[in-house]
């Protein structure tokens, strides 16, 4: 089915979330969709309007604005739900590469961003002042595609490293077990208060009960003690900033630790770039428990030892940095980039020119301890 709105053929969305759509039967596109059908609607309301589909469907600033100034659309849903697709269209005409796609609510997008119609709608009605926010998001959307592809480059077909761990098994020590309590007095059951549903909006700001970490320490004197009997390594502690407690793990080769335990958590510092806070967020939304934080500091740090660290540094044009951690056990590997940290050039170069000088950015192993530690 052609159009002469939009440039190329229009189709159902994809899969299931056709079959909650209010414009006739449907049938889902054997392939990817670029711009879908139902739109009609909202293209009558537009040219009664005085208005001509096809250059609002090439102007989204304009497209923006009519939709601003015709809070009518929202009075019906099925209007609502042709202008939506008529933006989600709108947008594929700006950004070639994105397509429709099958999720509970309709979307528009690529691998690295998608945008829910519907919301967007929704959005352009109620906060129209924020079209400069959407073109900027825009306009940065094409660099992150490339970005993507070349971080999944760069991932692909890696070979994994050969782990060395020390014949010792790592054991957990016994975190002590204590409850926590609401405001209104019910036990709070962490790890799974929202019982697989979706947290309540308010609990992404809320942080209830953060001492529940305290028990990490127990962890990371655990992993201390376990890495310097298995493997060659110094062990110093340090002060830290505020009076927190630093201990650094440095290797005569593969990639030094610096552990920071302060606040309810525990800040990991690894190789060059590597930087991660554990737990990564204590709000009560995330629900997580020491126990679950207690798996991914293990998890971490038992990698990294044993030579599951890669790291390059700088890449593509934005010169990102790109993590990916094997875990031991077969647990998999985890990949993921972003921005460097904030570093004065000079110490990003030594840290580059350090990199360089690895295999494929993989750290190797710490050798392992011949001698039992004192």
């Amino acid at each position: 089915m052609t159009s002469d709105i939009f440039p190329g053929p229009v189709g159902a969305p994809p899969g299931a979330a056709s079959a909650t759509l209010s414009f006739g039967p449907l049938t889902a596109a054997p392939g990817p969709v670029r711009f879908v059908e139902g739109f009609e609607s909202f293209a009558d309301l537009v040219e009664r309007e005085g208005a001509v589909p096809t250059e609002l469907a090439e102007d989204f600033p304009a497209l923006w604005r009519f939709i601003a100034e015709h809070p009518i659309i929202a009075d019906s849903a099925a209007l609502a739900e042709s202008a939506a697709r008529f933006l989600g269209n709108a947008i594929a005409v700006l950004h070639p590469a994105a397509t429709w796609r099958a999720t509970p609510d309709l979307e528009v997008g690529t691998n690295t961003r998608s945008i829910p119609v519907a919301g967007l709608l929704q959005g352009i009605l109620t906060h129209p002042e924020r079209l400069d926010d959407f073109r900027e998001m825009l306009a940065s959307w094409e660099q992150d595609d490339l970005d993507d592809q070349e971080m999944q480059a760069l991932t692909r077909d890696v070979p994994e490293p050969a782990l060395v761990v020390p014949p010792v098994e790592y054991r957990r020590p016994t975190l002590p077990t204590r409850e926590y309590a609401d405001d209104e007095g019910r036990i709070i059951r962490y790890g799974s208060r929202w019982a697989g549903g979706a947290p309540p909006e308010d609990a992404y700001s809320r942080e209830s009960h953060p001492e529940r970490f305290e028990p990490l320490r127990l962890v990371v004197d655990a992993l201390v003690d376990h890495l310097r009997s298995g493997y060659e390594t110094e062990v110093r502690e340090e002060g830290g900033p505020e009076g927190a407690r630093r201990i650094v793990l440095e290797p005569p080769t593969g990639a030094p630790i610096t552990l920071t335990a302060s606040g309810p958590g525990v800040q990991v510092e690894a190789g060059a770039l590597f930087r991660a806070i554990i737990p990564s967020c204590t709000c009560d939304a995330c629900d997580e428990t020491a126990e679950s934080a207690a798996d991914e500091l293990e998890r971490t740090l038992l990698a990294i030892a044993a030579g599951g660290l890669r790291e390059r540094f700088p890449v593509g044009r934005r010169a990102w940095q790109l993590t990916q951690l094997v875990s031991l056990g077969g647990e998999g590997r985890s990949s993921s980039s972003g921005a460097a940290p904030e570093l004065p050039e000079e110490v990003r170069e030594q840290k580059a020119a350090v990199l360089r000088d690895l295999d494929d950015g993989w750290w190797p192993a710490w050798p392992l301890r011949t001698v039992p530690s004192a």
